[in-house]
């Protein structure tokens, strides 16, 4: 895989078109595959080009997703960048070393970031297999576009500084939006049996998603846990008849 082509960058409800300007800008310079944006308010292209000389093209190809599960499609690794500490335990990043993982690791990476105004939801980190954490000062404000361009800087110099190696087993990987439908599909039994009655469903929800990433699954095992699923939930209905 060829530079960091394999990176897309989804912003998540960006609300200033020069914010947008400034990430494609810091796209182009890069040399990251792809941005995509989940629901722009108010989205002016002409005032974003006029922030990305010379990035015209990446806002032009932009893709515009309903969805963050339409905007990470194909993704094998989901990131999402946070300023704040969260309540999930997930994996947590510095710039610098999501660069060094990225460059030994490259595999299809989405990597989210939220509106200028409050960030990420935690809705929003349904998908999120680990967490980038800016590490600031007690004055905390880094604006979107500024968030990006560090981020991307950080991609490009572990990626210079690393060896890139893609193991074989990789390759297959489910990507985010198929473990997403047997994350979904496992809630849904879990809440019919009984067993989120009294548990934090976002909790559990996060637990799947980190076992899910952290296995590797491939298509087939991704089809056989869906398999398995089914007949639970088919045994339970019958069960309740």
């Amino acid at each position: 895989m060829s530079g960091l082509a394999h990176i897309n960058i989804v912003l998540i409800r960006p609300q200033h078109p020069g914010n947008i300007g400034v990430a494609a800008r810091a796209i182009a310079n890069h040399g990251i595959g792809q941005l995509s944006m989940v629901c722009p308010a108010g989205f002016d292209p002409e005032r974003a080009r006029w922030m990305a000389p010379k990035s015209h093209h990446v806002i032009d190809n932009a893709r515009y997703c309903s969805t963050i599960s339409e905007a990470v499609s194909g993704a094998t690794q989901v990131i999402a960048t946070t300023a704040r500490p969260r309540s999930q335990s997930l994996p947590v990043h510095t710039p610098e070393d999501l660069g060094l993982s990225i460059a030994e690791n490259p595999v299809p990476t989405a990597i989210l970031f939220g509106p200028e105004d409050c960030g990420l939801s935690n809705d929003d980190l349904f998908l999120a297999e680990s967490l980038l954490h800016f590490p600031t000062t007690e004055v905390s404000s880094i604006n979107l576009g500024q968030a990006v361009t560090a981020t991307a800087a950080a991609l490009a110099m572990g990626h210079r500084s690393t060896e890139p190696t893609a193991p074989e087993e990789d390759i297959d990987r489910a990507p985010a939006e198929r473990r997403e439908d047997l994350i979904v599909r496992t809630l849904a039994v879990l809440n019919g049996s009984g067993y989120l009655d009294g548990r934090s469903r976002p909790i559990v929800a996060n637990t799947l998603i980190r076992l899910a990433a952290r296995t590797d699954l491939s298509f087939e095992e991704v089809n056989y846990l869906l398999g398995m699923i089914k007949q639970v939930d088919w045994w339970l209905k019958e069960q309740s008849r």
